[in-house]
């Protein structure tokens, strides 16, 4: 498995060299993520996200969980301390059921927004309605998201993100914004039943708010049958210690329980499950509807008394002429392999005693005038290869982020030492 941290803010290429240029942390960029895409191997099928993030650009957001996707492998991603803004976005990659975070994270999702100094020194009203319908279209692209791979109620996403607020595990699991709650490792064996305890009342809250009323039907003539079976009239005056049962076991192995404290199966009994059940004797025992509706004989066609030792006889005799015309057969092929074993050294014999041809001599001779083996030593080859070395990136750096603030300082200062 391929682990992969992200730590540090989702900034741009050219957020990351300003924060280099004056020393500050380094963020994530789509090109890290792109390098370590590139870098798994085809025999790793699964990638780990590990996730402290609050988020950053939007564009890169949107181009790191694209190309993780792309990748075809199985994603897990964990939460484990914040994760908001276009983090949230990235923790979409995995599926719900592989989405977790622990116990202490927090998580936000929000509207995006746009810092006041990318508007310029002066803007009209159409610049500023032009600025406005991207953000509401980024909006809704995330609310389509979180929809989709969360399978939350639109509305109330949308009214979690005009709050733009962190919340906790309890509440990011309803929504299903992670698929489970994650206990440390750690903890004790009490602590973790009591995180499993939280994890499915929130679950089974939200599977009881979303379930709808299911209808049983039962079919009159069965249920009749087998109350009639049971000398029941109704199912109010159906009791546990009514149900007497005994279990038969089948020549498949399985369990075919009948309704009857004694006695062979018969006809009109009550068992369970329908179907044709094969007993250990040979006979057949049909079920349908939940009662025993016909019982096969065994089919035992084998003959008895002095018919069937005769035949037995008979079989012996036949088993014992096949042995011994198959050891026949068996004793002449050994005869005829060793005849071709005789031929085979024969011919073996006759081809090392012509093995050197003229040509072969001819060279030999020459190697022996030329010195012999000394001679061809003089010609071979001592070169030898040199080793592969490692290059490019072997990981990510893990640092902290760095805020907007923060990268727009950077930047006047820099264009304050290169205008001096």
């Amino acid at each position: 498995m391929a682990t992969l941290k992200i730590y540090n803010y989702i900034q741009s290429e050219q957020q990351k060299a300003v924060a280099s240029f004056w020393g500050e942390a380094e963020g994530v960029c789509f090109k890290d993520i792109d390098t370590f895409c590139n870098g798994l191997s085809e025999k790793d099928d699964d990638i780990d996200i590990r996730l402290h993030c609050d988020g950053g650009s939007v564009t890169e957001g949107w181009a790191i969980y694209d190309r993780l996707r792309a990748t075809g492998k199985r994603i897990t991603a964990t939460v484990e301390g914040n994760c908001a803004s276009m983090a949230t976005v990235i923790l979409m990659a995995a599926p719900k059921e592989r989405r977790r975070a622990y116990q202490s994270a927090h998580i936000c999702v929000h509207n995006p927004w746009m810092c006041p100094w990318a508007l310029g020194d002066a803007v009209t009203a159409d610049d500023l309605q032009k600025y406005a319908n991207d953000l509401r279209a980024e909006q809704a692209k995330m609310v389509d998201l979180y929809v989709e791979r969360c399978g939350c109620d639109r509305a109330e996403i949308q009214s979690l993100m005009d709050e733009d607020k962190y919340i906790d595990t309890e509440r990011a699991l309803q929504l299903g914004i992670i698929g489970e709650i994650a206990a440390p490792l750690s903890a004790s064996k009490k602590e973790k039943c009591e995180i499993k305890e939280i994890i499915n009342k929130s679950t089974n809250n939200v599977n009881s708010e979303r379930m709808t009323e299911k209808k049983i039907e039962v079919k009159a003539s069965v249920l009749d049958r087998i109350l009639a079976k049971l000398g029941l009239k109704s199912l109010d005056d159906f009791k546990d210690e009514d149900l007497k049962g005994m279990d038969l076991n089948t020549a498949d192995g399985d369990v075919l329980t009948v309704d009857r404290e004694d006695g062979s199966p018969e006809v009109g009994d009550v068992a369970r499950p329908d179907g044709e059940h094969l007993m250990p004797d040979g006979t057949t025992i049909v079920v349908v509807d939940g009662v025993i509706s016909e019982i096969r004989p065994a089919q035992d066609d084998a003959p008895e008394g002095e018919d069937a030792d005769e035949q037995k006889g008979e079989m012996q005799e036949t088993e014992l002429d096949d042995r011994d015309e198959e050891e026949q057969r068996l004793r002449e092929r050994i005869a005829e392999l060793e005849k071709e074993n005789e031929e085979l050294k024969q011919r073996l014999a006759d081809a090392e005693s012509n093995a050197k041809t003229k040509d072969d001599l001819r060279i030999l001779n020459a190697v022996k005038m030329a010195g012999g083996e000394k001679a061809l030593a003089r010609f071979a080859s001592t070169y030898k290869p040199e080793s592969r070395q490692p290059q490019g990136k072997q990981a990510v750096k893990h640092d902290t982020g760095m805020s907007a603030t923060d990268i727009i300082a950077a930047h006047d200062k820099m264009y304050q030492k290169k205008s001096k």
